[in-house]
């Protein structure tokens, strides 16, 4: 006897309504067969994990969870019920892996789970943050508003995103420039000069010997250079995953990234839990979720020995301050957010302030990137010009 495996089905019961969920079986008959022994007339069975099944790997996009919950906000303010506006939404999306996603959630909802229960069982792992908005939403009953602060964070996050990704296209273009002239040099222009040293005999100047052998080394090696550099990204990717604490702190030191990065952390920290505080949740709930939000992970330990400090009876701002893992700045605004009973608000403008601040710097970098990489540019053709230039000159003093 074959082992039971999970189906997905689709099907309509007796009043003439729809039902979706899943059910064991060893095949897809047997499954219909146990759905028509409830009184439900199966329409669709489909295997979850097959190629054509609803079940998929891995996380959503960060795209399509902010889609998500945006549209998913938006029905729910028009005071549709929730598995009626996750029907509606299943209709209109065209992006399968979405689809499914939404899909599943209706089905759980429909069988009686909670929203933020079925968001949390679900093989897609949205994010926490997004589970636990939902669960605050549904505890407050402002679901609709709570899933449309979150939507506005998410849309930030995207939009800081692909700010920098076009910043970093322009000096992106620039080194693989450098690099295609750099490869006609070697292999057109400079061929041509060694051939007028052979037939002459005559030793070239210092300078006009280091640039030909750059030109036979491209030459040799030219192919294997982009391969070397993918490799060392994927080791140093590899490295920091294996050793995010020390990468961290090399970050850190850099010049202008560094402070924007640490700025981008606590940004990201304080616009979480200001969200998750302003949602109704309390603040020792709120943290352990916002502290997923961080990229740092000394920041994150750091975070974690303050919530048991919290957890122990202590101010947030002052187990925080006690760590000193946090901007000043950001101490300060959580204390004064604790003393007038208005943490969110406090939060969520210091957020405003450090994002902004840490996209200045950032900017500002990648727009000083462009010229000093036009200057590399510019100072290796003029540099083989003057080789060159120097090797002909020797030969005319050989010659005369």
């Amino acid at each position: 006897m074959s082992e039971p495996r999970l189906w997905r089905y689709l099907a309509e019961n007796a009043s003439g309504g729809v039902e979706r969920g899943e059910i064991l079986a060893s095949n897809s008959t047997k499954a219909s067969q146990l759905l028509a022994a409830q009184g439900i007339v199966a329409v669709e069975v489909r295997e979850v994990g097959s190629s054509g099944g609803s079940e998929t790997s891995g996380r959503l996009p960060s795209a399509h969870i902010a889609d998500f919950t945006e549209d998913l906000a938006e029905l729910l303010g028009a005071a549709l019920s929730i598995h009626d506006a996750l029907a509606s939404l299943a209709e209109g999306e065209t992006r399968r892996r979405l689809r499914e996603f939404i899909l599943r959630l209706e089905a759980r909802v429909r069988g009686g789970h909670s929203l933020s229960a079925s968001m949390k069982a679900d093989p897609a792992t949205p994010p926490r943050i997004l589970v636990a908005m939902t669960a605050a939403g549904e505890e407050s009953g402002q679901l609709a508003a709570t899933l449309s602060d979150l939507a506005v964070r998410f849309r930030a996050e995207q939009a800081l995103k692909r700010d920098l990704a076009g910043q970093l296209a322009y000096p992106a273009v620039l080194v693989c420039l450098i690099y295609l002239t750099l490869v006609f040099l070697a292999f057109i222009v400079l061929p041509q000069f060694e051939i007028v040293f052979a037939d002459s005999a005559i030793e070239p100047p210092p300078e006009t010997q280091f640039v030909i052998g750059v030109g036979a080394f491209l030459r040799t090696y030219a192919i294997w250079i982009p391969v070397a550099v993918v490799g060392l990204a994927w080791l140093a990717r590899t490295a920091i995953a294996r050793f995010p604490i020390a990468a961290t702190r090399i970050r850190r030191t850099l010049p202008i990234v560094g402070p924007a990065l640490w700025k981008l952390d606590a940004a990201a920290f304080a616009r979480t839990l200001g969200v998750l505080v302003k949602a109704g949740l309390p603040v020792n709930r709120a943290e352990h979720v916002a502290r997923d939000a961080v990229a740092d992970p000394g920041m994150r330990d750091g975070m974690s020995r303050a919530a048991d400090r919290v957890r122990g009876g202590t101010a947030l701002s002052r187990a925080l301050d006690e760590q000193n893992i946090l901007p000043g700045d950001l101490i300060r605004q959580i204390r004064l957010g604790e003393e007038t009973g208005e943490l969110d608000v406090f939060l969520l403008r210091t957020a405003d302030r450090y994002e902004r601040m840490a996209r200045s710097r950032l900017s500002r970098a990648l727009e000083l990137l462009g010229p000093v990489l036009i200057v590399i540019l510019g100072a290796c053709v003029a540099g083989v010009i003057a080789a060159v230039m120097s090797g002909v000159l020797s030969l005319n003093d050989a010659v005369f």
